[in-house]
């Protein structure tokens, strides 16, 4: 791990990486350059996963991308491709798909993501892709979730049986975890709206292992924590990596976890 600047100060030990819980999986920012460089020297032991999101993979030249893996793997973080791009492949059909997983296999890519939000699919065509992407050496996350893109969902829309069903048949069929999305559900909505007996319903079945959750609110971070402790996995822009680390070892950024988190 890398030397700390105030190695006395008590803060809870962390597992050392690679972890199956207490994961950070985190947006990278537009510059991916040098900066990544300067924010990976300083922050690696707390970044597990680096997300391109979005279409930025496929928008950034290939000398870029390249630079950015080569970044990250010296230092110990894996890398994610969001899936807007898994989206476009699968508007193309079979060979495109094949295609861009070839290519990301290629790259030394770790992780892609595959939505069930973002598409109407069946669940045995998601449960192929996972298969495919699976034997490909790829690990897979699947995002699930009530909303997309700022569409508005009334409680009555939400149909939370199939979901579970859904969440369970990705895992049965190889996925490494699962993400809930948290548009709809704590994300655009106001604070007496968040939909926290849902998140229980969905996630409370499963080992912390098993998923992540989107959770760039501070006091929805600390919420998170709260209830399923330090380790849970969450997912968080790069410019918040901090405030969960500080959720995480109970110094903020909420005063509802001030001095309560503890380990054994």
């Amino acid at each position: 791990m890398t030397e700390l600047s105030f190695p006395s100060l008590p803060f809870l030990e962390r597992e050392k990486k690679p972890r199956e819980t207490g994961i950070n999986y985190v947006r990278a920012p537009v510059l991916v350059g040098q900066c990544i460089d300067d924010y990976l020297q300083a922050y690696s032991d707390i970044v597990d996963i680096f997300k391109l999101s979005g279409k930025q993979a496929g928008q950034m030249s290939r000398s870029s991308l390249l630079r950015f893996l080569e970044i990250c793997k010296s230092n110990d973080v894996m890398i994610s491709i969001g899936n807007p791009l898994m989206d476009m492949a699968l508007n193309g059909g079979r060979e495109i798909v094949d295609d861009y997983l070839d290519r990301v296999v290629d790259y030394g890519v770790d992780i892609i993501e595959i939505s069930s939000i973002a598409r109407s699919a069946d669940d045995d065509d998601i449960c192929r892709l996972i298969d495919v992407a699976s034997k490909r050496g790829l690990k897979v996350i699947n995002e699930v979730g009530v909303a997309f893109a700022h569409s508005e969902v009334q409680d009555n829309m939400i149909f939370s049986e199939r979901l579970g069903r859904q969440i369970q048949r990705f895992l049965d069929a190889g996925s490494w975890k699962i993400l809930l999305e948290s548009e709809g559900i704590t994300e655009n909505l106001e604070k007496d709206k968040f939909r926290w007996q849902l998140i229980d319903r969905l996630l409370s079945p499963l080992a912390l292992s098993q998923f992540m959750v989107e959770a760039d609110d501070q006091d929805v971070l600390s919420k998170y924590i709260e209830i399923y402790g330090p380790n849970i996995n969450m997912m968080v822009d790069y410019s918040r990596v901090l405030k969960m680390e500080d959720a995480r070892t109970g110094y903020g950024p909420s005063q509802s976890l001030w001095g309560k988190v503890v380990k054994y």
